[in-house]
């Protein structure tokens, strides 16, 4: 009886010792397993984002696109992440922001290389899959989600 004992303390210890691993690698936000990177078929749009996180924590998006050198870009973004999460902060300010149904129209400069970056920190008190989507141009768009843990 002793002997089984020892054995299922020992499967208790190594079960907690994976999942301490494997929340270090970021299955519960912020790690190697829940950063994510999505690019769009003609390589134009970039978006990072945390395919896993926690409810009620901040998360970053971090868009990238390549448009013409000094013209400015619009970027178009919808989808459940948009209407359950509240955007923070937006770096930097776009020169024009106006709603579009459910999309949210930004027009951003570039610079002189033509790359306009947009950082966006977000918080949602959801618990679920959050689907987004970011269009630039009629041609170019990316789809990515995320979960959130409660």
């Amino acid at each position: 009886m002793q002997k089984r004992v020892w054995r299922f303390e020992r499967v208790g210890w190594y079960v907690l010792v994976i999942i301490v691993l494997l929340a270090l690698a970021g299955l519960f936000g912020n790690g190697p397993l829940s950063d994510a990177e999505v690019v769009s078929q003609d390589g134009q749009l970039k978006v990072q984002y945390q395919r896993l996180s926690r409810s009620g924590s901040t998360d970053n998006l971090f868009i990238t696109i390549q448009g013409s050198p000094g013209q400015p870009v619009m970027v178009e973004l919808e989808g459940s992440l948009l209407r359950e999460a509240s955007i923070e902060t937006m770096q930097p300010e776009p020169q024009v922001s106006m709603s579009d149904g459910p999309a949210l129209l930004l027009k951003l400069g570039t610079s002189k290389d033509g790359m306009a970056t947009l950082y966006l920190t977000l918080r949602s008190e959801h618990v679920g899959s959050l689907e987004g989507v970011v269009r630039a141009g009629s041609n170019t768009e990316v789809h990515f989600s995320t979960f959130l843990y409660p």
